[in-house]
C-alpha cells in the first residue's frame, strides 16, 4: 500500500500533496491546542508502533504480501487529529531513509493511511461505541470494525489512484506512462488482500489492543482528556513496543512484494513478470517499464533502502537494525514536535505584549548604533563629509556596474571597512545580509526559471529549466542589494546622527529635508517611548487573562491614544523650538573641518568607485 515514485503522475502527487497539507496543518493546531506536552511521548510510541508494525509482512493471495497499519487503534487513543500526525511521521521515515515509499508519493500515501485511515477509523469507532463503557465488550468490537474499515478504505483509495493513471497519463500511443494497470485490474488487486488477511490483522490488532489497555490501563481509552484523573502511562506500551521490534525480523518470511510496488527493473525481469500478472489476474503487465515510471523511480535513494544496510550481510539483523533506526528517528521527531508545540499551561504573550517587545528592540537598535558611532574605529575617525561622499560613490558604483565579480569585490571591499571600524560580521548577517537575502531570493529565484536562455539544468519531477541568464541576473540582483545594504548600514552605524544632518547641509541639501529627517528621527523614539509607558501602565492595572475580542479593542484603543498624545506632543515641541530660536540648521558643539587624514581615504574611496565603473561597464 505504499505508493513508490513513479507510479502516479506529477501532477497527481502534488495534488495529493495540496490536499494533505491542510490536514497537517489543523493537526498541528489542534495538538498545540488539545494536548499538553506530556502526551507528545504517547503519540511517539503510537508512530514509533505504526512503524514497527508495517514492518510485519503477512502473505496475501496472488503471491503478493501486506501488512497492518495500527491507524485503528492510533485513531482511537490519539484521536484523529493526533493519529494523523504519528502515521504521517512513519510513512516519513519510511520513505525518506527505508525507500518504503515514494518521495513523490508521501502526499498520497500519507492521504490515504494517515488521513483517511484515522478520520475513518475514528468516526466508525465513535460511532459503534456510542455511550458503552470504557470496559464494555462493545468497545473492543467497534475498535476491530475501525482498524478492519479503515485499512480497507486505505486501500481502495490507493487502488484507484493506481488505476486511473493510465486512463489521464499516456503517450500517443496509448501505452501508460506510470501505473501500468487500469481500476478493473488494480481495485480486485488491492481489495482481494486487504479484504481478507490485511484487514483481518488491522482487525485483531486493535481489537487486541483496546482490550488489552481496558484491563492494563483504561485512561488512555478516554479520549486523552487533559483534566483525566489519571495521567496516561505509556510504559507497558514501550515495553510492548520493545517486544514488536525484537519480533521485527519475522516480517521477512513472507516472499514476495507487494501488489504495485514493483521496481523498473523487474517489468525486464522474466520470472518477475510472471509473478506480477498472476498477481494482476493474469493480465501481463507491459513489455518493459512505462517511461514516466522509470524516470521517476530514481528521483531518491534511500540510505537504508529496503530495510536492509549495505553494511550488514545477515538479513534478519539488517532488519532489525533498521526497525531500531527508525524507531529512534521516530523519537527525535516526537522530541522536535514537543520543541514546536508549547504548554497551553503557559499564557501566550498578547498582541500589544508583543508590539512593546519590538519597541524595545527597536530602541536597543538605536542605541547600538550611537554605541558604534561613538567607537574609534576607522570611518568612526573620518569626517562626516568624507564618509558621505566616499561611501555614496561606492554605492553609486554598486548601482552601475554589470560585472559580477566587481561587485564581489566593492562587497569584499564593505566587509573590510566593517572590520577595521569593529562592526562584526554577526551584526552585518543578522542586521543586514539575512534580511536582504530573504527579501531579494524571493524577487530572484523566479528568475532563475523564467528568463529565457541556454538551460543548464532541469529541476527534477517539475521539468523547470535553469537557464545561465536566469543565474546570471539573479545573482546581479543579489549582489547590488547585499552590497547597496551593507554600504548604507555603515555610513549610519558609523556616523552620530547629527553630524550626518550637518553633513547633508553642507551640500546644501534642503533645509526642509534636514529638517523632515531630524524631526521624524527623533519623533520615533517619542512614540515608542510613549507605547511603552501605555503598556507599562495597562499591565500594572490588569488581572486575570483577557479574552480575545478584549484584546482587540485595547490594542484599538491604544493605538487610537498613541496618536492622539503624539500630536499633541508633537505642537508642544514644535513651539519650544521656535521658542529657542530653531530656524531649521543644524550646529554642533564643534566645527567639522577636513583634516590631512581625511583627505586620503576620500581620494582612496572615490578612486576605487571610478575604476570599478570604468572596469566594471
Amino acid at each position: 500500500m505504499h505508493i513508490p515514485d513513479g507510479y502516479l503522475s506529477p501532477s497527481t502527487c502534488a495534488g495529493f500533496y495540496a490536499a494533505s497539507v491542510p490536514f497537517w496543518y489543523a493537526a498541528l493546531r489542534r495538538l498545540r491546542h488539545a494536548l499538553h506536552t506530556r502526551m507528545l511521548p504517547l503519540l511517539s510510541v503510537f508512530s514509533a508502533f505504526s512503524f514497527v508494525i508495517m514492518m510485519f509482512n503477512l502473505p496475501l493471495p496472488g503471491g503478493t504480501t501486506g501488512h497492518a497499519v495500527g491507524m485503528g487503534v492510533s485513531a482511537i487513543v490519539l484521536g484523529p487529529w493526533a493519529s494523523i500526525l504519528a502515521i504521517s511521521i512513519a510513512l516519513v521515515i519510511q520513505a525518506v531513509f527505508f525507500g518504503d515509499g515514494g518521495i513523490t508519493a508521501i502526499g498520497a500515501n500519507c492521504f490515504n493511511m494517515a488521513i483517511a485511515g484515522s478520520l475513518v477509523a475514528y468516526a466508525v469507532y465513535r460511532v459503534a461505541a456510542y455511550r458503552a463503557a470504557i470496559g464494555s465488550t462493545r468497545r473492543v468490537v467497534a475498535a476491530g470494525l475501525a482498524g478492519y474499515l479503515a485499512i480497507n478504505t486505505a486501500a481502495l483509495l490507493a487502488a484507484v489512484e493506481f488505476g486511473v493513471q493510465p486512463l489521464f497519463f499516456h503517450d500517443a500511443a496509448g501505452s501508460p506512462l506510470y501505473a501500468p494497470y487500469p481500476l478493473a485490474v488494480s481495485i480486485p488487486a488491492m481489495m482481494i488482500g486487504h479484504l481478507t488477511i490485511a484487514g483481518l490483522a488491522e482487525l485483531i490488532i486493535s481489537a487486541g489492543l483496546v482490550a488489552w489497555l481496558q484491563r492494563t490501563d483504561p485512561g488512555l481509552l478516554e479520549r486523552t482528556a487533559p483534566d483525566a484523573a489519571a495521567g496516561p502511562s505509556v510504559r507497558k506500551l514501550w515495553l510492548g513496543l520493545a517486544v514488536l521490534l525484537v519480533l521485527t525480523p519475522l516480517g521477512i518470511l513472507a516472499v514476495g512484494g507487494a501488489w504495485g510496488e514493483w521496481s523498473a527493473r523487474d517489468f525486464a525481469d522474466p520470472q518477475v513478470r510472471r509473478q506480477i500478472a498472476a498477481a494482476s489476474a493474469n493480465h501481463a503487465p507491459p513489455q518493459r517499464a512505462p517511461s514516466g515510471l522509470q524516470r521517476l523511480s530514481t528521483i531518491w535513494t534511500a540510505p537504508l533502502s529496503g530495510y536492509a544496510p549495505a553494511f550488514i550481510r545477515n538479513a534478519p539483523i539488517g532488519y532489525l537494525v533498521s526497525a531500531a533506526a527508525g524507531t529512534s528517528l521516530i523519537l527525535l521527531c516526537g522530541l522536535l514536535l514537543k520543541q514546536l508545540l508549547p504548554d497551553r499551561r503557559r499564557r501566550r504573550k498578547t498582541f500589544i505584549e508583543k508590539t512593546t517587545t519590538t519597541l524595545a528592540r527597536a530602541l536597543q537598535h538605536a542605541f547600538f548604533a550611537e554605541e558604534t558611532a561613538n567607537s574609534g574605529g576607522f570611518l568612526q575617525r573620518l569626517d562626516p563629509r568624507v564618509k558621505l561622499v566616499g561611501i555614496g560613490s561606492l554605492i553609486a558604483a554598486t548601482v552601475a556596474v554589470h560585472q559580477l565579480w566587481m561587485l564581489a569585490a566593492i562587497l569584499a571591499l564593505a566587509v573590510v571597512l566593517a572590520r577595521l571600524s569593529r562592526i562584526t560580521l554577526r551584526n552585518l548577517s543578522t542586521r543586514v545580509w539575512i534580511a536582504v537575502l530573504v527579501f531579494t531570493g524571493a524577487i530572484a529565484l523566479p528568475a532563475i526559471f523564467l528568463t529565457p536562455g541556454e538551460a543548464i539544468y532541469r529541476l527534477p519531477v517539475l521539468g523547470w529549466p535553469v537557464t545561465s541568464q536566469g543565474l546570471r541576473s539573479a545573482a546581479l540582483l543579489f549582489l547590488r542589494a547585499e552590497t547597496t545594504a551593507t554600504l548604507s548600514v555603515l555610513l549610519i552605524l558609523t556616523t552620530l546622527w547629527p553630524h550626518l544632518l550637518h553633513a547633508l547641509r553642507f551640500f546644501r541639501v534642503p533645509v526642509v529635508v534636514v529638517v523632515l529627517l531630524g524631526m521624524t528621527y527623533r519623533y520615533i523614539f517619542l512614540l515608542l517611548e510613549t507605547a511603552r509607558e501605555i503598556s507599562e501602565s495597562r499591565e500594572a492595572r490588569q488581572v486575570g487573562v483577557m479574552q480575545p475580542a478584549d484584546r482587540r479593542r485595547l490594542a484599538a484603543a491604544t493605538a487610537g491614544v498613541l496618536l492622539s498624545k503624539s500630536l499633541w506632543v508633537s505642537g508642544e515641541v514644535h513651539m519650544a523650538m521656535l521658542a529657542r530660536g530653531f530656524r531649521g540648521e543644524v550646529y554642533l558643539l564643534e566645527d567639522l573641518r577636513l583634516r590631512w587624514n581625511d583627505w586620503l581615504p576620500l581620494g582612496a574611496l572615490t578612486a576605487i568607485a571610478a575604476a570599478a565603473i570604468w572596469f566594471g561597464r
